[in-house]
């Protein structure tokens, strides 16, 4: 049973993987409106909006595809809690009846066993009846038939009393192992569920951030894409430049190698901190926009303040603990502005991604090196932007950006 119950979710899991999703999507511009709020089936409805999240990401040039962009992906996740919850109903029904079934199978199971129990007794107190006493005992042969079919019935009738109580002994175990697994099924449907919400919440407040930044003005919208896509192209232009006539330059740990400033685009003076998976020898090959890493994970553990909206799980000014490196930090005394990855402020990038983290330290502007290897300084002016190109020897580059 146990077994079956196995292939049975291993089946329903291929078949929800491998269902097709109806006809091929028809969607490929970003909607105006919602093309997928009459769909009924909520399958149908998650893989519907699935399709206008991957159209409109790819899409927004404007801002009234990057708010559908935003709302799709507000529904999409809705439609996927609503599916989840529909599951754990389910699986909460399921589970509450096999707890019946138990009950009643022990129920059964212990009826059975007490009448076993007797009937040991019983045949303790009178002892096994051997064919001789029959015989001695019995005064016609018919008298010795009719015992001898009585203790033919009795025995009978204990081996089914034993087969019924090793069966529902099997079956009661069978049931309890299924009733588990459905439980640890159901747990992971309800971490899934709190997940799930918790990015519910932070879609809500990234629209709404993206609303209040743009006051719903079409010029501020494709001023911040505009000043983005100038920031990468810069520092892109900026390692060309470098991999043709850099001269490195040896730096140790802690060294100082500039000071904060807002060249180049920036909302204001702060450092832009990002790790890159390159070596020196490859920085013809530089890409702004792909073989980034989070600084956070080379960085050592420091308390350190966050300002609010800076990353998705903040919303208002704290302090917490980050870092699982081993580096330096650049400024003594920062405060994170915006994290690395998603954030409210990172569909302004062309990924949707931010690549770094910025940070700021309005006591002490000094930046530091993260930790000792060759140094590539480049200067772009006010308008195309100050930074420091830093290889070390674990095959990484730390890129320092908007220095003064």
């Amino acid at each position: 049973m146990r077994s079956l119950w196995k292939v049975f979710t291993i089946l329903s899991i291929l078949f929800i993987l491998l269902k097709p999703a109806g006809p091929i999507s028809a969607i490929n511009t970003c909607p105006t409106d919602d093309p997928c709020k009459d769909k009924s089936d909520l399958f149908d409805k998650v893989n519907c909006y699935k399709d206008v999240v991957n159209v409109c990401s790819t899409q927004r040039e404007s801002m009234a595809s990057q708010v559908t962009y935003l709302s799709t992906k507000i529904q999409l996740t809705a439609s996927k809690i609503e599916q989840n919850k529909k599951e754990i109903k389910t699986l909460e029904d399921e589970i509450g009846a096999l707890s019946q079934k138990i009950d009643n199978i022990e129920t059964s199971l212990t009826t059975i066993t007490g009448m076993f129990i007797d009937r040991i007794v019983a045949s303790y107190k009178t002892g096994e009846s051997t064919f001789l006493n029959l015989i001695l005992d019995s005064r016609k042969f018919s008298d010795l038939f009719n015992r001898y079919k009585y203790i033919q019935t009795v025995q009978a009738h204990d081996r089914k009393l034993l087969f019924q109580m090793q069966n529902s002994k099997l079956n009661f175990e069978e049931q309890k192992s299924l009733r588990e697994e459905k439980k640890q099924a159901l747990s992971l449907l309800k971490k899934l569920l709190e997940k799930e919400e918790v990015t519910l919440a932070v879609q809500k407040k990234e629209k709404e951030g993206f609303l209040a930044v743009t006051r719903n003005s079409e010029n501020i919208y494709k001023q911040n894409l505009e000043a983005a896509r100038r920031e990468a192209s810069e520092i892109q232009q900026a390692a060309s430049i470098l991999s043709m006539a850099g001269v490195p330059k040896k730096v140790s740990r802690d060294e100082v190698i500039g000071i904060m400033g807002n060249t180049g685009f920036s909302t204001g003076p702060h450092l832009h901190l990002s790790v890159y998976n390159l070596k020196e020898s490859d920085l013809n090959k530089f890409n702004f926009n792909s073989g980034y890493d989070n600084p956070f994970n080379y960085l050592s553990s420091k308390s350190t303040p966050f300002s609010a909206s800076s990353c998705d799980d903040v919303g208002s000014n704290l302090t917490k603990n980050i870092g699982n490196g081993s580096w330096s930090w650049p400024m003594n005394n920062p405060t994170i502005s915006q994290c690395y990855g998603h954030t409210p402020w990172s569909w302004r990038y062309q990924s949707g991604i931010h690549n770094g983290v910025d940070m700021f330290d309005t006591i002490n502007t000094l930046v530091r090196a993260v930790d000792e290897g060759n140094a590539y300084t480049y200067r772009g002016g006010q308008s195309a932007g100050n930074g420091v190109f830093i290889f070390h020897n674990n095959g990484k580059m730390s890129l320092y950006w908007h220095l003064q």
